[in-house]
């Protein structure tokens, strides 16, 4: 029950200052509504949102364990979203998942550290640094969440030493502050601590955790010009979706094609009548792409947690994903990821 009830902490948390930013502080509201979006429709995001993670929290209690097939299955139809290098690289995974065996999160987590630790900054000496120049921001997010992705999961997996982990985490966390991205500082983050907590390495002793949580709370609010402009941030994020909601009744409107967009936010965007990039909360995907029926996947997503439990690591890297997830938005790269995850447990 460990991870349902720190998702739930998350999911609620995000579900309550989401209600506030859009119902109850009015100053907060103007802005958010100020964009000309459809008069709000708060209660029916709330009741949708409250109906799909019922489904989450069901198929974490059912508590199945599907077979590796399944999650190979899964995530080779996912990996067409990036067609023709995305089956390629399940494949060779998997390959490589056979041959190494118990050598293979070792090998995965040197080569996570330095791919995400690595592209960045080769983008930055090639392209400039986002933090400095903020035009760069959106045209640097896709090699930039990649490599935040692969950083998460080389600081989950790798055995390196306690202190090593720290100056893994410290360095990712300059090159995700220099690209300006709070959520992907958050990821790792999430990972790093998430990893030391659940294999018990506080002994009870929450101080870290608390320093480190403190820590980032207040470099978050730095990086979103404050307390406002971060709920603003997450007020939008719910907007959009309870107008995806809207939109969506019955069945959905785009029937599977959000989870396999190359550009899925850009997408979301284009919805509402805009070249920006929208972010649509955790369930918006399912919602989105399945009307109603996307209480399945939400089903889904929570057997996936669970069946994540069983290892340590694989649980922490599904967690923290799951939770960085809350604000963007389920996608075929987040999916892909946490199958990946998943499948490499099983096989390994």
């Amino acid at each position: 029950m460990k991870g349902l009830k720190i998702f739930s902490l998350a999911f609620f948390s995000y579900l309550f200052l989401s209600v506030y930013s859009n119902y109850f502080d009015g100053g907060l509201r103007d802005v958010i509504y100020s964009r000309g979006f459809y008069p709000s429709m708060v209660v029916l995001g709330v009741v949708y949102a409250l109906i799909f993670f019922g489904f989450f929290a069901v198929g974490y209690r059912v508590g199945l364990s599907p077979p590796g097939w399944f999650y190979a299955a899964l995530l080779f139809v996912v990996s067409f979203s990036e067609y023709p290098f995305g089956p390629i690289v399940v494949v060779m995974v998997i390959v490589a998942v056979y041959c190494l065996k118990e050598h293979f999160t070792r090998v995965l987590a040197i080569y996570s550290i330095l791919t995400g630790l690595l592209v960045p900054l080769i983008f930055y000496t090639v392209f400039g640094v986002p933090f400095f120049h903020r035009g760069l921001r959106y045209e640097l997010v896709g090699p930039l969440v990649a490599s935040a992705f692969l950083g998460a999961a080389g600081l989950v997996y790798t055995g390196a030493s306690l202190k090593l982990k720290t100056v893994v985490l410290a360095l990712l966390s300059i090159i995700f502050i220099l690209g300006t991205f709070r959520s992907l500082l958050l990821l790792i983050y999430l990972a790093y601590f998430l990893d030391l907590y659940l294999r018990g390495a506080f002994r009870g002793d929450l101080r870290a955790p608390l320093a480190g949580g403190i820590f980032l709370g207040v470099l978050i609010l730095w990086m979103s010009g404050g307390v406002d402009a971060l709920l603003v941030r997450v007020g939008f994020t719910f907007l959009v979706f309870h107008n995806i909601v809207r939109l969506s009744l019955p069945w959905g409107i785009y029937h599977g094609h959000l989870l396999l967009s190359g550009d899925p936010r850009g997408t979301v965007g284009a919805l509402f009548g805009t070249s920006v990039h929208y972010t649509y909360f955790f369930f918006g995907q399912a919602v989105a792409d399945f009307g109603v029926v996307g209480v399945l996947e939400a089903f889904l997503l929570g057997l996936f947690l669970r069946d994540s439990e069983d290892d340590p690591k694989t649980f922490a890297f599904v967690l923290a994903m799951f939770i960085y997830a809350m604000d963007p938005g389920i996608d075929n790269l987040i999916l892909s990821f946490v199958l990946g995850a998943l499948l490499i447990k099983k096989l390994s």
